[in-house]
């Protein structure tokens, strides 16, 4: 199965689109996680023919266009691209799999169009990371020094390809996978290679959802739900077993593998797990 590539304009911006598969078939819109890009379903995609596979570098990833100037990265305004690219696509309804970051912004585009999404699939993720109103005042502090005292930094530069990807392996992924990414992720100008991501997704969130507006998404999601974990889960167990008892109709899965084993770990039981769930 092999990918094609497509830029569309959302929401002000040019977006890279991954695409596999036949237009004909079920359609798959996949959402990467933070500071990767579309080629994390490169491994996951070929394994699950006879779908097509609409996978976006998102805004500020890849090779899609960064926010303008003064520009922030919420997950709220993610879910505007996202339903922005069903239009781009003219999907009435479809299946949403998203990996860590963009399994939350899947999650939240599931509570917030119920009616559009025929099935939710989170990989190592359930929900978003949500912060208690006693911690507010703190957050936003942290969040605004960033943005006020501190310029933005620099990406890091390195001398070769092979050591940008070396560098991106120690953060928990093998070098196969950070050269898969690294074919989108990694830009080069005089002084040396680097990622390319917007460094303004490394600043803190000035607010976050709130546990209690987490539940009432979670809770107006109608579509079966799989959830396939790890060991290296985003969320404490008690977080996961309070919210999958929001959901309608959801299966949690826990494997062995690290948070990116749909790409460098037992990929062929990910497939199977997620044909199995999407077929039945």
């Amino acid at each position: 199965m092999k990918a094609q590539e497509r830029s569309v304009e959302v929401n002000g911006l040019t977006l890279s689109v991954k695409t596999w598969g036949n237009a004909q078939d079920k359609p798959i819109l996949a959402i990467h996680g933070w500071q990767d890009n579309a080629a994390t379903f490169d491994e996951l995609a070929p394994r699950l023919p006879g779908y097509y596979w609409i996978v976006p570098d998102m805004p500020g990833h890849g090779f899609s266009d960064h926010r303008g100037t003064g520009a922030d990265y919420h997950l709220w305004t993610y879910c505007t691209e996202v339903l922005l690219l069903t239009k781009a696509f003219n999907l009435n309804q479809f299946i949403l799999l998203g990996h860590s970051m963009g399994g939350g912004i899947a999650n939240l585009v599931a509570g917030l169009a119920p009616d559009r999404v025929a099935k939710l699939v989170l990989l190592d993720v359930l929900g978003v990371i949500t912060t208690g109103s006693e911690n507010t005042l703190e957050q936003m502090r942290k969040g605004l020094s960033q943005r006020v005292d501190k310029g933005l930094r620099k990406p890091g530069l390195y001398s070769t390809r092979e050591k940008a990807i070396a560098a991106r392996a120690k953060n928990g992924i093998t070098l196969e996978a950070a050269a898969l990414l690294g074919a989108r992720g990694i830009a080069n100008n005089e002084s040396g290679f680097y990622w390319q991501h917007d460094q303004r997704l490394s600043r803190r969130s000035l607010l976050s959802m709130s546990e209690e507006q987490m539940a009432s998404v979670i809770s107006a999601v109608s579509c079966p739900v799989l959830v396939v974990g790890s060991q290296q889960a985003v969320f404490r167990q008690e977080v996961v077993e309070a919210r999958k008892k929001l959901f309608k109709d959801v299966q949690v899965i826990t494997l062995e593998g690290g948070h990116h084993q749909h790409l460098d770990g037992d990929v062929d039981r990910v497939a199977e797990l997620v044909g199995n769930f999407l077929s039945g």
